[in-house]
C-alpha cells in the first residue's frame, strides 16, 4: 500500500486573515499564488502516481482547498474530509484511521505541519518524533507491505513544493 502525505499549499497568513475579519484559522483559505502552484505540482504528481484510490483531507478549508486541486489533476476523485488529519487531531489518531484502511492501494491525505511530520515519523519508526519537516505543498510516499501500520513504512521519496513542480511531465 502506499500512502502520499501532502501538506497544504501557501495559505493567507493568519495575523492578515484575522485582521480583514476572517475569522476562525479553519477558515483560512489559499492565496492566489498557492493554489496556482498547488495546480502545477498537482499535475507534476501525476508522473508519481498512477492514481489515486483514497483522497482524504482535513476538514480546514486550505487543506480541502488542496485537496480539491489535487482531485481535479487525478480525474475529479471525490475528497473525503477527515478529522482525524486536523492538527489538533492526536497523530495516534490518524494512525488509528489509517490502519483500517484496506492493504493495498494508494492513499493521499493532505494535512498540516507539525502533524505531518509527527505522523511520518509514527509511521516510519513507531514513534511520534518529526521526522520530516513538511513545507507548504510539499509531499512524501511512504509504502507498506501491506496495512499502513506504525514503524512499517519505507520512505520513498520526499520532495518540497518546488521539487514536485519541477518534474517532468510525460
Amino acid at each position: 500500500m502506499k500512502l502520499l502525505l501532502v501538506r497544504h499549499a501557501i495559505a493567507e497568513d493568519t495575523e492578515t486573515f484575522n485582521a480583514a475579519g476572517g475569522g476562525s484559522d479553519a477558515l483560512r483559505p489559499l492565496t492566489e499564488a498557492g493554489r496556482k502552484k498547488m495546480r502545477k505540482g498537482a499535475n507534476r504528481l501525476r508522473t508519481q502516481l498512477s492514481g489515486i484510490d483514497l483522497l482524504a483531507s482535513s476538514p480546514l478549508l486550505r487543506a480541502r482547498e488542496t485537496a480539491d486541486i489535487i482531485a481535479r489533476a487525478f480525474g475529479e476523485v471525490p475528497v473525503v474530509e477527515r478529522t482525524e488529519l486536523d492538527y489538533h487531531a492526536p497523530v495516534e489518531v490518524a494512525l488509528g484511521w489509517l490502519e483500517q484502511l484496506p492493504g493495498s492501494g494508494t492513499v493521499l491525505v493532505v494535512g498540516h505541519q507539525p502533524h505531518l511530520g509527527l505522523l511520518a515519523g509514527l509511521l516510519l519508526t513507531g514513534a511520534a518524533r518529526p521526522l520530516i519537516a513538511f513545507r507548504k505543498g510539499g509531499a512524501a510516499l511512504l509504502e507498506f507491505p501491506d496495512r499502513i501500520s506504525a514503524g512499517e513504512g519505507v520512505l520513498h521519496w520526499v520532495l518540497t513544493a518546488s521539487q514536485l513542480r519541477s518534474l517532468k511531465q510525460d
